[in-house]
């Protein structure tokens, strides 16, 4: 629930963002949530899944909920980069 909340949230920041600079907002909102959700499935998958699998069997539940939660946090961490190196540099021509 909470990543899906953090999509919303950044969708709504690569929105205003590009409609304060003239440019299409729902491309580029559209941008920021394939932005946010590649790297968190990639990283949900590819690490925090057999990651939380070897926790599960030595019963560490605080370390894998933390673990649960990283994916969230990568897809933030590179929808920031991207908003930071593409949207922010751009203006309309």
């Amino acid at each position: 629930m909470i990543g899906g909340l953090i999509a919303i949230l950044i969708a709504y920041w690569f929105y205003r963002s590009a409609a304060s600079r003239g440019l299409p907002g729902f491309h580029w909102a559209f941008a920021g949530l394939i932005s946010y959700y590649i790297p968190n499935f990639i990283w949900s998958l590819g690490v925090s899944k057999p990651w939380m699998n070897q926790l599960h069997a030595q019963n560490a539940s605080v370390m894998g909920t933390l673990l649960g939660f990283s994916s969230v946090l990568v897809g933030a961490a590179v929808a920031s980069v991207v908003y930071f190196l593409t949207l922010r540099r751009k203006s309309a021509s």
